[in-house]
């Protein structure tokens, strides 16, 4: 009776656990916007048939296996393509997956290991917003807690369904292999654990399992030799470095004090209150830290010495495992200090995930959308004879937020259709507009804020969301008497080589003259055909910059006496003596003409640089790398204030 009582009890404390889960994913769940990946996937459902599909929208376009991309194509067919209706599924195996974590957790260990790991999954952001985002990673993490659950049945509980549980085992294993590529390496994972506990008397049986895995899987190998041949997401991903587990730590626990003492303080009180029968679960402690902890460092490593792929969301069809195995010396507790433990960990997560985390306010307004609402609203508030808008984003998704919300677009202008820096340039300096709404989103060309700023310098208005911003510039100067720019300026240094060249400078070599006679009202310097360099400029960037998320604007005014070469402008950040980043840009890319005095404009978008700022230095020259007459002036590097948030649904906030 008491051990009935025990077990009703945890389910009630479950339903509870799950209607808080439930909450914290369906709040406002129209409101929820795609991601630009989910984008991706749903503008690659659109083909007339199957083989178009896998063809096009699979194997010469993506990187993940074809499972969900079939599924999203025929859940779209059949019940449209809106947000909730999109997201619903993966939505809910989100929320399915915090049953089956408990499930996993009470056969392994006990009914209180089980709540812990429940919990956990329940309120934590990292399973919170990937439940509801239409990507391998709700699915995956359910479809990996089920494979599990079927194989702990087939292996460890040889009962009268021993092969119900393995035929279970087979079909979502199967599934597994077809959501992800990590998902993959799971289901290899277990199948090998799976050789050191199963009895021998089902050993062959269970060798036959994993052939027909194998089998099922291999329509996909196809697809799957072709995606081994990309170089993963190295476009827009920077390979690891030693603090990664540290900094997914830190992400999981909200980056908030109060979760690391609350997690770490259950995890001693696990030891204090340690169960008996530690021995007899240490395999499922082994096997749990082992699929965690392989998964990572196959990850971390394919990506430092092959191509880069790793990154948080690939870790979490291993997370529940690590999760479990780190509560797990807790022995099987009574029913308020359950409710008591599973109301501090609801009480924090809930709190950080909200205040400290401010989930709901910037995952529910991502700038792919915002940006195009602010313009409308700019251009409403103004009037549309007084403002130009230029859009820098994605046109797909421009088309489709345009027609959702029923905005107007006839006065827009888009990057992707405006050419070069060059005519850009030439573009902006025709508008007749007092004002410029400058939009950018996702991993866009800063060069074409730059120019913006330069023609427009006044910035009335900024707004930030993740990975997007949009900016309100002027042309003359507001009429307000005391001017305060919208984007906060942290350093400037301007060398117009009035005088001699300021602190930080390298010495002037002799062939190095300053005319008199000049093409403007500065003075400049002029490269003789024995110089290679300009004087360069090196500084510590903690001296300008005082936030990882800080902008750099590098600029240098160029002018060629004959026909425009091959310069370059070079920035270099250093750590240790070793080169963290090197990038450059030619003269040629902003100046066509000779005798004809131009800006070139290098930015450096810290927040995509890992970097440790008090041992880092800035390096920035001009390279004359054909030996031609070059007039150089008004060297800038100015550090703006940057977007504080626009990787804040993985970084943390603070400085």
């Amino acid at each position: 009776m008491d051990f009935k009582w025990r077990i009703s009890s945890d389910y009630i404390l479950l339903a509870f656990i799950l209607l808080v889960g439930s909450l914290l994913r369906f709040y406002h769940y129209a409101e929820i916007p795609f991601t630009y990946d989910e984008f991706s996937a749903l503008f690659r459902t659109r083909f007339d048939n199957f083989r178009d599909l896998i063809e096009y929208g699979v194997k010469r376009t993506d990187t993940h296996p074809a499972g969900v991309q079939v599924f999203m194509y025929y859940w779209i067919k059949w019940f449209g393509s809106s947000e909730p209706v999109v997201k619903l599924p993966f939505t809910l195996m989100g929320l399915a997956s915090v049953f089956l974590t408990y499930k996993i957790g009470l056969r392994w260990f006990n009914g209180t290991v089980g709540l812990i790991g429940a919990t956990y999954i329940a309120v934590i952001q990292y399973t919170v917003m990937y439940s509801v985002i239409a990507r391998p990673y709700g699915s995956g993490i359910f479809l990996s807690l089920l494979m599990v659950w079927f194989w702990t049945n087939a292996v460890f509980n040889l009962n009268k369904n021993y092969y119900w549980f393995l035929a279970g085992y087979i079909i979502v294993s199967a599934l597994n292999a077809y959501n992800h590529h990590f998902s993959l390496l799971l289901v290899a994972l277990v199948g090998f654990t799976g050789l050191f506990f199963i009895p021998k008397i089902h050993l062959k049986s269970y060798i036959s399992a994993g052939i027909m895995i194998f089998i099922l899987y291999i329509p996909h190998l196809p697809i799957f030799f072709t995606q081994l041949g990309y170089k993963g997401i190295e476009s827009w991903l920077a390979k690891p470095d030693s603090h990664f587990l540290f900094n997914y730590f830190g992400f999981i626990l909200h980056y908030s004090l109060a979760f690391y003492i609350v997690t770490v303080g259950l995890i001693i009180t696990g030891f204090y209150l340690r169960t008996e029968n530690i021995r007899e679960t240490n395999k499922f402690r082994i096997v749990g830290l082992s699929w965690f902890f392989i998964t990572f460092f196959t990850g971390f490593f394919y990506s430092l010495y092959e191509s880069a792929i790793i990154q948080y969301s690939v870790l979490i069809f291993v997370f529940p495992y690590l999760l479990l195995s780190v509560f797990s010396y807790f022995k099987e507790l009574k029913l308020m200090p359950k409710i008591m433990i599973v109301t501090l960990i609801i009480s924090v997560g809930v709190y950080t995930l909200i205040f400290n985390r401010q989930y709901y306010k910037y995952f529910y307004s991502t700038g792919l959308k915002e940006i195009l609402k602010e313009s409308e609203k700019t251009r409403d508030k103004l009037g549309k004879e007084n403002v130009t808008i230029v859009i820098n984003s994605i046109d797909n998704v421009n088309n489709y937020y345009l027609e959702k919300l029923n905005i107007s677009d006839s006065s827009f202008l888009y990057i992707s259709e405006m050419g070069n820096y060059i005519q850009f340039r030439e573009s902006l300096k025709k508008i007749k507009t007092e004002y410029l709404v400058f939009t950018w989103a996702n991993y866009t060309d800063l060069q074409y804020l730059q120019i913006a700023e330069d023609l427009f310098p006044y910035i009335i208005e900024k707004k930030n969301w993740f990975t997007s911003s949009f900016y309100l510039l002027k042309k003359n100067l507001p009429e307000k008497k005391e001017y305060v720019s919208a984007d906060k300026i942290v350093f400037k240094t301007v060398n117009e080589y009035e005088k001699p060249l300021t602190a930080g400078w390298d010495t002037v070599p002799d062939n190095i003259i300053f005319p008199k006679d000049k093409p403007s009202a500065n003075h400049y310097i002029q490269l003789s055909k024995w110089q290679k360099y300009s004087p360069g400029i090196t500084l510590g960037l903690d001296s300008i910059t005082d936030d990882d998320n800080n902008l750099i604007f590098i600029s240098v005014d160029g002018y060629f006496m004959s026909k425009p070469s091959e310069v370059l402008l070079i920035s270099e950040l250093r750590s240790d003596d070793k080169i963290i980043d090197w990038r450059s840009v030619s003269f040629t890319d902003f100046i066509n003409k000779a005798n004809e005095r131009q800006t070139v404009y290098l930015p450096v978008k810290l927040p995509d640089i890992r970097l440790n700022r008090r041992k880092t230095t800035l390096s920035v020259v001009v390279w004359d790398k054909s030996h031609v007459k070059v007039l150089m002036d008004n060297f800038r590097i100015i550090t703006y204030e940057g977007n504080r948030v626009i990787y804040g649904q993985f970084n943390k906030f603070n400085k």
